[in-house]
């Protein structure tokens, strides 16, 4: 061992030994939880660790200097780094959507009535609601046909092009909006989705997606 360190280029010692210390230097430091303070402590006592073991072997002090200032350029790099690592911002969190249940008129028993039932988080013989804020300050439930996690969903068996179904879209986009949710049109076929995002497009709504789900 004394031989191979006394008969090695100083150079390589050099090289060899900063790959070393920038190794322990990112081995304390890995850790993406670990507070700013602490990874710069860590760090800190892994050179200082290295420097008392690795610099203590070396035969000669021009090796060792060079060594100690390798070690001291990787620690204030690797410091100063850290020290501009922007202050971790809290991802914004948000309340599930605050449903609410009408009784549902049952109506006959049809395709569409049946597709609709179907939907996810569906109540039999009720319908899910968000509350509405209007202009005056008064509210006003929008209709549903199921629940997903943080989704609402209305099912269209067909979807028309008709002011009655405009309406219906303006009321769902508003109400979404208010929430900060984004909904889900549920449809039967490819042709029943491109009318949906035609029909989306045209009335310029951007929070409710479309997915099909064949009956």
């Amino acid at each position: 061992m004394a031989h191979s360190v006394l008969t090695t280029n100083p150079a390589t010692i050099v090289r060899n030994f900063g790959r070393g210390i920038a190794s322990s230097i990112d081995r304390a430091t890995a850790a993406e939880d670990t507070p700013l303070a602490v990874q710069v402590s860590r760090a800190t006592d892994a050179i200082a660790n290295a420097s008392a073991r690795q610099l203590g072997r070396a035969t000669g002090s021009v090796v060792g200097n060079a060594a100690l200032a390798v070690a001291r350029g990787a620690a204030l790099g690797k410091a100063s780094s850290l020290r501009r690592l922007p202050e971790a911002v809290p991802r914004t969190t948000y309340d599930p959507p605050q449903i609410g249940w009408v009784k549902e008129n049952l109506g006959r028993d049809t395709a569409a009535k049946r597709y609709n039932d179907a939907a996810t988080g569906a109540r039999p013989g009720q319908a899910p609601t968000l509350m509405r804020t209007m202009p005056d300050g008064s509210k006003r439930p929008v209709k549903f046909d199921g629940v997903q996690g943080e989704y609402v969903i209305d099912r269209k068996f067909k979807v028309v092009d008709a002011p009655h179904a405009r309406a219906q879209l303006v009321r769902q986009s508003e109400v979404l909006a208010q929430h900060s949710l984004i909904g889900t049109w549920e449809v039967t076929n490819e042709a029943q989705r491109i009318a949906a995002y035609k029909l989306l497009k045209k009335m310029q709504v951007t929070n409710i997606k479309v997915r099909i789900v064949r009956p």
